[in-house]
């Protein structure tokens, strides 16, 4: 396998390092389990990814030059959009989407929840207009589908679907 060749999927998971932030972003949106942390060091990050079986994505040469980097990726672009492109290439990721099922901010799991449950978080204006949540079950934030959503999911289809 040549090493621009796409990498057959195995439930990618990933760390990124401290330079690709919105890059995360961007794979917790499409519904990858992934690792961020701005005081993650360089050695916090290959202990990660060697005891969760994580893929490295990085910038720095240095850092997956390290002897202990077993699963790793350097990015090449400086945009994330084209950060976002150049993983979904690299792993073809296309067919394993599952947009809005991680949190964007913790990377936690996300599920449904009833409004009820969460009334009590809600604006009174986002109370009145929405009848479907989705909570994180890790830090507790909650989702519905709002103006946001639909800009959102046009990221998706227009730099993920439509160019990859």
């Amino acid at each position: 396998m040549l090493p621009s060749d796409p990498v057959p999927f195995v439930e990618c998971k990933f760390i990124a390092d401290v330079h690709l932030g919105r890059l995360a972003k961007y794979l917790r949106l499409c519904g990858f389990d992934t690792v961020y942390g701005m005081t993650l060091t360089d050695r916090e990050i290959i202990n990660l990814s060697l005891q969760e079986n994580r893929i490295i994505l990085s910038r720095d040469k240095e850092l997956l030059k390290n002897r202990h980097v077993i699963q790793s990726y350097r990015i090449m672009s400086a945009e994330p959009v084209e950060q976002l492109k150049e993983v979904f290439r690299r792993y073809d990721l296309k067919n394993y989407l599952h947009p809005f099922s991680r949190c964007m901010i913790c990377n936690g799991e996300v599920v449904s929840v009833r409004k009820e449950e969460i009334d009590y978080a809600l604006k009174p204006k986002t109370r009145c207009y929405y009848n479907e949540f989705r909570k994180c079950t890790n830090c507790g934030k909650i989702y519905w589908e709002g103006s946001h959503y639909e800009k959102m999911k046009n990221f998706i289809v227009n730099n993920v679907l439509n160019s990859v």
